[in-house]
């Protein structure tokens, strides 16, 4: 997997006419995801290369983790409370994963 290949420009984020804080909340947490994906990459190559060492991986990851849980939780969160969702996003991105 290359991750850099997989990257969305922020322009690529669905927005939403008049929620910046929607598409800021989005942006947070495809951000979050791609550092996560990045350090288990990392670490998937330390392992290929024999590193000894590749668990300080880690702790990096866990903690990466939790920065995409908070992201996510912000978006879910103001999603509910301010109403504004892109649902065709969501369905386009799960067709996309279930035919991939």
């Amino acid at each position: 997997m290359d991750v850099d290949n997989s990257r969305r420009s922020a322009d690529a984020v669905p927005a939403l006419a008049g929620c910046q804080e929607h598409a800021r909340c989005l942006e947070s947490f495809g951000a979050a995801v791609r550092e996560l994906l990045e350090l288990h990459e990392q670490q998937w190559f330390a392992i290929l290369d024999g590193d000894f060492e590749s668990c300080r991986f880690d702790i990096l990851i866990h903690m990466a983790n939790e920065r995409k849980l908070s992201a996510k939780y912000a978006y879910l969160r103001h999603v509910e409370t301010h109403g504004c969702s892109d649902f065709n996003a969501f369905n386009q991105t799960r067709a996309r994963s279930h035919h991939g």
